[in-house]
């Protein structure tokens, strides 16, 4: 899907377009084209829950420590857990990296959403939030 717009007035609607309904025809496709904001809304929910997920934390506290040994734990759980209350006061450009990191590959067909992440997309994450230590 590409993103596109149409302007009435003022007001702005955004949405997403299939692109082989562009290349083929309308008639070719189940689901030709969905609002923006709903799809936006259901990507940033399911990445919020994600970072909140025990096997997500698991996963990160061992990705912190093969690059780092003397990481503590604890301040990867907190470094997780602080991104949900703060998520919606970060900058757009902030939350965008942040899917871009974690989000591989959204399909929407006409049954609902699939929402497949990346795993290595959560150590760039870390790598980015943890204060970085110093050589004695």
């Amino acid at each position: 899907m590409t993103p596109g717009a149409t302007h009435k007035g003022d007001k702005v609607y955004r949405y997403y377009v299939n692109t082989a309904s562009m290349k083929i025809g309308k008639e070719a496709c189940s689901v030709t084209r969905v609002p923006a904001g709903e799809i936006e809304a259901a990507v940033i929910a399911q990445v919020r829950k994600v970072l909140q997920a025990p096997e997500v934390m698991s996963q990160a506290i061992r990705e912190v420590v093969a690059l780092d040994p003397a990481a503590d734990a604890q301040q990867v759980i907190t470094m997780l857990q602080s991104i949900e209350p703060v998520w919606d006061e970060l900058f757009p450009a902030e939350q965008a990296r942040i899917i871009q990191l974690l989000v591989e590959q959204v399909t929407v067909s006409q049954t609902g959403l699939r929402i497949d992440m990346k795993t290595a997309g959560m150590k760039e994450l870390i790598q980015s939030v943890m204060p970085a230590r110093k050589v004695a």
